[in-house]
């Protein structure tokens, strides 16, 4: 772990999941979505490392969402770098749609930022499959809050980073108060249209280089396969993507953030404590056949899908009832959501193709499962899941309660789940008179 000051940023594209849906319903692909979605993240990633090379960082791609920091111990300058490529990105969207041919039958990306300042951890997860790098503390957790508040084309920033710039820029900025962030120990942020920037240089060359890079890979070139044993991302690209039926898993830990102190007085228990969670999810998802994708703060992103003869519909779901379990016994709580159907599998150019993508319907409403329906310590499950469950095994399904009509929901754990298959063969061996109470020695996931 290593401990560094500076501003993170967040640009995530508003209506991406309005852009992917709307291709895949028309086209049954997503070629142009996933062209797209490189060339605007690579550009705003050369952008940056050729302007800003010894204080930008790209950490990762988290669907629709680049999430970057300025290592810089002040304060000010981490804005104006913020500012800078946020004015860009904000001018690349307009370019792509009306300048680049092949995305002209796509929905014009609408873009909102988030930014805060302070001390975090760079945390690297090591196994035998990965290496990943993550940060952990604050500021990430703040910024990626206030770009989730930014209004389409609109740049949120803390009260911190605002106190610290000379008059004629604060005046670009209007007061906002929200109950939202009175969990960050926060009472207000700032926001601005991204028009009001001002950019720091001419940046036409910058955008044709962006013309030029959507030019290296034709829609022609890409295809997605079909998978015949567990997705391996050594053997994908942005060309040879993957074409799964599957269930995306997402795991967040509730009320974490407010554990953090803004000064960053606590950083290294809380990296600590961190670090162990995300290790446990990580487990369980490996446990149970599943492909760990990223981290994303305290956040586990994962993928269940079928190939050959097997279904991962138990694992995934039995996955979710662990992690609740899991993270119940660190003295938290997470909230888990699954959706079941077509998932898409890549990787894009930034950072060197080092992130996994997970993109489609299917992502999408796994993402709002949990982030929208799940409470703490809850698994939701969307209704063609518990449909699957409710035939091939109903002890399974039958933890589940139904939160609407797209989902269903349980705040039992695996444990709970083995009590009702004890409590079942039980039952079953006293009807027919051959119980003999010897209950540690069978498998109790294959009462169904």
């Amino acid at each position: 772990m290593r401990k560094q000051t500076g501003g993170h940023f967040y640009i995530n594209i508003l209506n991406f999941n309005d852009v992917v849906e709307a291709e895949e319903q028309t086209q049954k692909e997503l070629k142009h979505s996933i062209h797209a979605l490189d060339t605007f993240f690579s550009s705003i990633e050369t952008y940056g490392k050729k302007y800003y090379a010894n204080e930008f960082v790209v950490e990762k791609v988290t669907g629709s969402r680049l999430h970057m920091y300025v290592q810089t111990e002040d304060i000010q300058n981490a804005f104006s770098i913020i500012a800078d490529i946020s004015a860009y990105a904000f001018s690349l969207t307009d370019f792509m749609s009306s300048e680049i041919a092949k995305y002209k039958t796509l929905l014009k990306f609408s873009i909102q930022i988030g930014a805060d300042f302070g001390r975090f951890y760079e945390f690297e997860f090591h196994s035998e499959e990965i290496e990943e790098m993550t940060t952990i503390g604050y500021p990430a957790n703040f910024a990626a809050k206030l770009q989730n508040l930014a209004a389409k084309s609109q740049l949120n920033i803390s009260e911190i980073m605002f106190d610290s710039l000379p008059l004629r820029q604060k005046n670009l900025f209007i007061k906002k108060n929200s109950e939202q962030i009175k969990k960050y120990e926060q009472k207000c942020y700032y926001t601005t249209n991204l028009s009001a920037l001002t950019m720091r240089r001419n940046i036409a060359t910058d955008l044709e280089n962006a013309k030029d890079f959507a030019k290296r890979v034709n829609l022609t070139e890409m295809r997605a396969s079909e998978v015949r044993k567990l997705v391996n991302f050594e053997n994908i690209t942005k060309k040879e993507y993957k074409k799964v039926q599957g269930i995306p898993l997402y795991a967040d830990v509730r009320d974490f953030t407010r554990q953090f102190n803004a000064d960053g007085s606590n950083l290294e228990e809380m990296t600590e404590r961190t670090a162990n969670i995300l290790k446990s999810m990580y487990t369980v998802v490996k446990k149970r056949s599943g492909v760990h994708i990223q981290f994303q703060g305290d956040r586990e992103q994962a993928l269940f899908h079928d190939y050959g003869s097997y279904s991962c519909t138990k694992d995934a779901v039995i996955a979710g009832l662990e992690i609740i379990d899991a993270i119940k016994d660190q003295g938290v709580t997470v909230g888990v959501g699954q959706a079941i159907g077509t998932v898409y599998v890549t990787k894009i150019g930034a950072r060197g193709e080092k992130d996994n993508l997970l993109l489609g319907k299917t992502v999408n409403e796994a993402d709002s499962n949990e982030d929208e329906k799940a409470g703490k310590n809850q698994l939701v499950i969307s209704k063609e899941i518990y449909d699957i469950l409710r035939k091939s095994n109903p002890i399974l399904a039958n933890l589940f309660r139904i939160y609407d009509v797209t989902s269903y929901y349980t705040e039992k754990g695996y444990r709970e789940y083995l009590s009702s298959c004890e409590y079942r063969q039980q039952r079953i061996a006293n009807s027919s008179n051959s119980y003999n109470g010897a209950w540690g020695s069978y498998d109790a996931e294959s009462v169904q």
